[in-house]
């Protein structure tokens, strides 16, 4: 399941932050960003040394969708 929540919408380049929660895992400092190309997503390092969250293609994918969509 996919949540995103503090969702705070912008202007320019950055359309939103927000944190989403993708099961049992809260992610922080989201962001959609707009680009010519199309939005992209934005997650945020975890751990130390800092690394990429723990997510499969799939779910980030699924992210991805649920905030395009959320932030239109």
């Amino acid at each position: 399941m996919i949540a995103l929540s503090n969702v705070n919408r912008m202007g320019g380049r950055v359309a939103a932050t927000f944190t989403a929660k993708v099961g049992d895992l809260a992610l922080p400092g989201c962001a959609l960003i707009r680009r010519d190309g199309g939005d992209t997503l934005s997650v945020p390092r975890m751990g130390t040394p800092s690394r990429p969250a723990p997510l499969t293609a799939v779910q980030l994918a699924e992210l991805e969708r649920v905030a395009v969509e959320m932030v239109g």
